[in-house]
């Protein structure tokens, strides 16, 4: 009788941990959060956005106010790209503005093999461009297909890569729970998207580094459902 008690207990506590993660809490009834590079782990982050983003509206990030447009009232890197839609994306945040097209490319070996067809996002800052992202299918690891890419302004260069696991969790999730920006191999930056808004990890965003990792997290993190 005492051996059955345990073992449903521990039934009890299994079952409810797996609630928690399926509705964005950890086992502890905390808020899930995605697992951190050491580079980036004692960073300050910053909140913003909000619950759903609907096809338009605004925010501020750090005291600047951002304003978008988006071409369906969900976008996600994880979902297929609606029918008809090309210009998923464009916001403005001081005097910067981007716009972003999509598309659907054909689907590659390993988009066969997920059954998943990612597509390409492409933003441009100013008609020269001053600036550039570009991100869509990535490396396939442990049976799960991420999504990969770069922001190019200048000379400056940064990584673009969709992150799967939370923190204290072996196993990684299907979808995004973040991004991560990385300079130089080494990871700058990072968007958290498994809570209900989205986390930021940012440099001196007063520095061209760090105003690299913010749009290109603004721009992440509006072609992502959070939560």
């Amino acid at each position: 009788m005492r051996h059955a008690l345990i073992a449903s207990t521990a039934l009890t506590l299994l079952l409810a941990g797996c609630a928690s993660v399926r509705d964005g809490r950890d086992a502890r009834g905390g808020e899930s959060r995605m697992a951190q590079a050491p580079s980036v782990a004692g960073v300050a982050q910053e909140t913003f956005g909000k619950p759903a983003w609907g096809r338009q509206g605004e925010f501020t990030l750090g005291g600047q106010r951002v304003r978008y447009e988006r071409g369906a009232s969900a976008v996600s890197l994880f979902q297929p790209l609606a029918p008809g839609v090309s210009a998923p994306l464009s916001f403005t945040a001081g005097d910067s503005a981007a716009r972003c097209e999509g598309w659907t490319p054909a689907q590659s070996a390993n988009g066969k093999q997920t059954d998943s067809k990612p597509w390409v996002l492409s933003c441009k800052w100013g008609s020269a461009p001053a600036a550039m992202l570009q991100i869509g299918e990535g490396q396939l690891r442990a049976g799960l297909l991420g999504r990969e890419g770069a922001y190019r302004r200048g000379d400056l260069t940064l990584g673009l890569r969709s992150t799967h696991l939370l923190e204290g969790s072996s196993s990684p999730r299907p979808a995004a729970v973040g991004y991560e920006m990385l300079h130089q191999g080494t990871v700058v930056g990072s968007l958290d998207l498994s809570g209900p808004v989205p986390r930021l990890r940012r440099p001196d965003p007063a520095t061209p580094l760090g105003r690299a990792v913010t749009e290109a997290a603004v721009a992440l993190a509006l072609v992502s459902e959070p939560g």
